[in-house]
């Protein structure tokens, strides 16, 4: 079994946090496009990040 210690924290402010890597989460990040863009064209910046907690190469959404 892996021993995690201390792993580092990284703490970022987000608009928008997408917690998932599935195929729900990933649906969710595209839908928003538009409306990040149509904020964007208003002069509204909006952040959005996705996590997930596997890695991106056994994450079997990938």
């Amino acid at each position: 079994m892996a021993e995690f210690g201390n792993p580092d924290v990284v703490e970022e402010e987000v608009d928008i946090l997408i917690i998932g890597g599935g195929m729900a989460a990933c649906g969710t990040a595209y839908e928003i496009g538009p409306w990040v863009d149509a904020a964007k064209k208003e002069g509204v910046d909006i952040s959005v990040k996705l996590v997930d907690k596997a890695a991106m190469d056994r994450s079997g959404a990938v």
